[in-house]
């Protein structure tokens, strides 16, 4: 007989402020166990799709001194140019990291203040769009020819003469840097440690014309299915950058590995302590 698994959390029951408005107050510890199922979800959705070679979650990270909620990394077979050794290693490709928040409020550090800028921002963005398209048209010149399909073409928007692109480019910089200066957007961005940055969100939390440029967004269902509301931009970081992160990564791997088998590292020394058992839960029971 077939089996089905389940999560064991309610995401449609729990209490979060939308753009249209804010739900009744969620019960004690409602917004821990939303915050883990954010992750969770998020953890699902990099495994579903192409699984990362590793993946820490609470990842410190260097100078900006912030923790990923997730950091994963990929690497790739190259050709090893030692003399000795396998003739192919593997060597990082990209990195990633996500951020998951539950609340509005998470995202902007005065809250006050952005409910007056961000609709500016998203009209500021509105009409880039349509400014963008224009420019599709009417300067074929600028698409990067290298794009087989129309939906992966990149194009060269910063050589347009169009002077209107230029100047909102200008006042979405200025407001974004009023907006998010000082967030965890911001120094996660000047870290430079990701090939590819995502916000995760419960889904309709935060809109994609909401986000710092650069970011993705990712809605959770209340189904905890994953929808890629908006890609991130690709960046280049320099393999140092990456090299750093994975360090990270492993060393967050190897705390998490440690609490799962029992084994803490004390004042009075490296002592066992009660291993964290895994319990599935099948049609809806949990299993001992």
């Amino acid at each position: 007989m077939s089996k089905q698994l389940f999560f064991e959390m309610d995401f449609a029951a729990h209490t979060r402020k939308t753009r249209q408005g804010a739900a009744a107050p969620a019960a004690n510890g409602g917004a821990a166990k939303r915050r883990l199922a954010v992750r969770r979800a998020a953890l699902r959705w990099l495994e579903q799709g192409d699984p990362p070679t590793g993946i820490g979650v609470s990842v410190i990270t260097r100078i900006q001194r912030f923790r990923a909620d997730i950091a994963a990394f990929w690497s790739a077979p190259v050709r090893n140019p030692a003399s000795e050794g396998p003739g192919r290693v593997l060597a990082p490709a990209r990195t990633a990291i996500i951020q998951c928040y539950t609340e509005r409020e998470e995202c902007w550090p005065d809250c006050s203040r952005s409910d007056s800028v961000l609709p500016y921002l998203r009209e500021l963005k509105a009409e880039m769009a349509a400014v963008e398209a224009a420019i599709r048209a009417e300067e074929p010149e600028l698409r990067d020819a290298e794009a087989l399909f129309e939906e992966y073409a990149r194009w060269r928007y910063d050589q347009t003469g169009n002077r209107r692109y230029h100047i909102l480019r200008n006042q979405i910089e200025k407001t974004e840097r009023s907006l998010y200066d000082g967030t965890t957007f911001e120094r996660i961005r000047s870290a430079q440690l990701a090939d590819r940055l995502y916000l995760a969100v419960p889904a309709g939390m935060v809109g994609a014309d909401e986000l710092a440029d650069g970011w993705g967004l990712l809605w959770v269902e209340d189904s905890m299915q994953v929808k890629v509301v908006s890609e991130p931009e690709a960046r280049d970081c320099l393999p140092s950058n990456r090299f750093h992160l994975i360090q990270h990564i492993a060393a967050a791997a190897k705390s998490s590995q440690l609490l799962v088998l029992g084994v803490a590292a004390r004042p009075e020394g490296v002592v066992f302590t009660r291993p964290v058992f895994r319990r599935r839960v099948e049609n809806g029971v949990r299993l001992p």
